[in-house]
């Protein structure tokens, strides 16, 4: 008997020191891990943000807009931060701050008064005038690499009335208890007993912590005893605001696709659209609700059991004496508000945020972009890219009106850009945001008749004695290669004129002048200038390159136009401004480089032939629908199969193209498919006249509808700016100069005078 009491002893003890050391060891590993608990947080990629400032071109309506995509809800009282009031002539809004990468924003509630479509005085509570406030920037995206986004929240950053209701719902004993709680454990194993099965557990808030931490989810005794050692070990190492502030953020509350929803922060902006501080009551309720199952209670899904689940912790927070039974009644009463889709960024700029990663990758590695916290900042503007959005929905109502896209197909890749900057301020790269193909990046196509004005700055560039006025001939012309093969190109129109004026030739895109041109100033140069402006001419170098058989994206188009609407100094395009790192470090800025692409005189002349057709020619929907000086020049392919424009102000270009991804034939034509995408855009900004100032070189003088230099005040005339070799006439004298007959004869002779 004693034998085998010793070995019992011994077995004891044996026991006790191997469970010991399994603890200690367990509790190394656990103090360790959760000491070194970091999440992977994507980096944040925000637009830029909106600056009001007393004379800044914004309406009511655009700062409601913007205030609406940052879901700022609409009060008929004082504001709180996200919130806005609408007066008669004026907005009261309760800014929510950020820090950006050159300073801090203070949250502060403001007035801002309008008159005629600009920002008025702005002032805040005690009436004292601001001089500038700026709107926190949308996020567009988060990136991700384990498909779980993070809105990481600290504990005193997290509404204490949100606290009191999770714990009244999940733990009341939170801060009572040593990680495991006994009554609920008894309760559990009653409930289990009565059942016959594992029906229920008596997790703690800790437990819950541990499982979706360190452990599997599976329902089984031997994993409930490992969770409870656990919770056990973390209860006695770390504080009780510690473990919760670390529940706050890795609960699991549901899934989207293959994107996981986890922590409340992340919740509130994805069901929501808000920060975590300014939900409701019932929304409290509602994402606390979530807790017990995501899936179950999918107020997306299930609505009817996310109201129930919402209700009954709203009665179970009310029976804790948080609130009234009248503010509960109140919160039971609203409807769940949640939209059908992500309330969050998800979705709403995919072409924008493909772009900007593309940029990245250049300069950052998958770990940085999706585990290390970054802060993007862009050129992105909601205005703009609002425009592109009701411009494409115009383009598709009217190509759907006419039978010309009746399986609902059509494609398009849009941009807009500023002009000094060369800054991406919005992109639409599909007909339905879908991610995938990236139209404006890698849809390479013939851009028929937007090469014209580079054939004719190649001209300008190759004899200085060129002008708006030059007469050039408008004939049929047929060459035979080394093949035996003939091309005889022919104006879309099947008409010809004899001879046109050169800026004719830009303005309404005459084919057969188009190729006169080329050949009378010399083929071999015309290509070598095109190619080096940025048109990919090919190692066979085609003459139907003069025509626009090169094939290029639209975000390669932006290039080149950005450098011949800038005066010729092109500007690298680029999305990105600034990355912040998680300490606030900067990591990069974005530098100005501009280097001369075409002549400075060169440019300006074309850019005038280009405002011509925005008034006279095949871009004249866009230039005769505002007041302002636009430029514009539309391009169409054989048969239709690709439609393009180019439009500009003063400080934005836009660039479209539209067709189908097989390349069929489809009878689009540049003005009616492709111009009403980027004239919509610019009905949301402040456009501005294109510069009217010329650069040394050039002065204006009258034309008469021959082309020749006359003086001021004649019938019929229009000013151009021309090369200072043509002296000007007196006003009024509305016959040619002497001199100005002798500049141009040989032009004449040439071309078909």
């Amino acid at each position: 008997m004693k034998s085998w009491w010793r070995l019992f002893l011994k077995l004891t003890l044996t026991l006790t020191v191997a469970v010991g050391l399994v603890v200690v060891y367990l509790n190394a590993n656990l103090t360790k891990q959760f000491e070194s608990l970091s999440w992977a947080v994507g980096a944040k990629i925000f637009a830029r943000p909106l600056e009001l400032y007393q004379g800044a071109p914004f309406s009511v309506e655009q700062v409601r807009y913007e205030l609406d995509v940052l879901n700022y809800r609409v009060v008929d009282q004082l504001p709180a931060p996200g919130q806005y009031r609408v007066l008669a002539d004026a907005l009261i809004i309760g800014t929510r701050g950020h820090v950006f990468p050159d300073g801090a924003e203070p949250a502060r509630r403001v007035r801002i008064a309008f008159t005629d479509d600009q920002v008025g005085l702005i002032q805040t509570d005690t009436a004292a005038s601001v001089d500038l406030i700026r709107l926190e920037p949308v996020m567009l995206a988060q990136l991700s690499g384990t498909h779980a986004d993070r809105e990481l929240a600290t504990l005193d950053a997290v509404p204490p009335e949100f606290l009191q209701l999770l714990l009244a719902v999940e733990d009341q004993q939170f801060y009572e208890h040593v990680g495991l709680s006994w009554t609920g454990i008894a309760r559990a194993a009653w409930n289990n007993v009565a059942a016959g099965r594992f029906a229920q557990g008596g997790s703690t808030l800790t437990q819950q912590l541990v499982k979706n931490l360190y452990l599997t989810r599976e329902r089984t005794l031997s994993r409930k005893a490992v969770e409870a050692i656990y919770a056990l070990l973390l209860d006695a190492n770390f504080s009780k605001d510690a473990i919760l502030e670390a529940y706050i953020n890795e609960v699991f509350l549901g899934q989207w696709g293959n994107r996981a929803i986890h922590g409340f922060a992340t919740a509130a902006q994805f069901y929501f659209g808000q920060p975590l501080g300014e939900l409701a009551l019932e929304q409290h309720a509602l994402l606390i609700g979530l807790v017990k199952g995501p899936s179950a209670f999918n107020p997306r899904r299930h609505p009817e059991r996310a109201v129930a689940r919402r209700n009954l912790v709203l009665d179970l927070g009310l029976a804790q004496g948080l609130y009234s039974q009248s503010m509960a009644d109140q919160a039971k009463a609203r409807p769940l508000d949640v939209p059908s889709g992500p309330a969050d960024r998800i979705g709403r700029f995919p072409g924008y945020v493909s772009l900007v990663k593309r940029e990245l990758t250049q300069d950052y590695s998958s770990q940085q972009l999706t585990q290390e916290g970054l802060s993007i900042y862009t050129a992105m503007d909601p205005q703009v890219h609002r425009g592109l959005i009701e411009g494409r929905q115009t383009m598709l109502e009217r190509l759907d009106a006419r039978g010309l896209d009746p399986d609902k197909e059509v494609e398009l890749g849009a941009l807009m850009v500023d002009i000094p900057t060369g800054e991406i301020q919005a992109v639409v790269a599909s007909r339905n945001d879908r991610p995938g193909f990236h139209r404006v990046l890698d849809a390479r196509r013939q851009i028929g008749s937007l090469a014209k004005p580079f054939v004719v700055a190649a001209a300008l560039d190759m004899d200085p004695r060129l002008h708006a006025g030059t007469l050039v001939r408008d004939e049929s012309i047929a060459m035979t290669d080394d093949q035996g093969r003939t091309w005889s190109p022919r104006n879309y129109d099947e008409t010809e004129e004899g001879v046109v004026l050169l800026e004719r030739v830009v303005a309404q895109s005459i084919n057969q002048a188009t190729v006169h041109l080329a050949l009378g100033i010399g083929l071999d140069g015309i290509l070598d200038r095109m190619d080096r402006y940025g048109i990919p001419i090919g190692p066979s170098r085609p003459p139907a390159s003069v025509l626009g058989v090169s094939e290029m994206s639209p975000f390669q188009v932006a290039s080149q136009y950005q450098a011949l609407f800038n005066q010729g100094y092109r500007t690298p395009l680029k999305a990105v401004r600034t990355v912040i790192d998680a300490e606030g470090n900067t990591l990069t800025r974005r530098s100005f480089e501009s280097r001369r692409q075409i002549p400075v005189q060169v440019a300006v002349m074309v850019d005038h032939m280009m405002r011509v057709g925005a008034i006279s020619g095949t871009g004249q929907a866009f230039g005769r629908r505002y007041d302002q000086v636009l430029a514009s020049k539309t391009g169409t392919t054989d048969d239709g199969r690709d439609a393009w424009f180019v439009g500009a102000d003063g400080r934005r270009m836009g660039v479209t193209w539209v067709g189908f991804d097989d390349n069929r034939s489809a009878g689009l034509v540049g003005a009616l498919a492709a111009l009403p995408v980027i004239s919509d855009a610019f009905a949301h900004v402040g456009r501005v006249n294109r510069p009217s100032a010329l650069p040394d070189g050039l002065h204006y003088v009258w034309l008469n509808p021959q082309g020749q230099i006359v003086g001021a005040g004649c019938p019929e005339t229009a000013k151009r700016p021309v090369p200072v070799a043509f002296d000007a006439v007196p006003a009024g004298q509305c016959s040619p100069s002497n001199s100005t007959e002798r500049g141009g004869a040989w032009l004449d002779r040439w071309f078909g005078g």
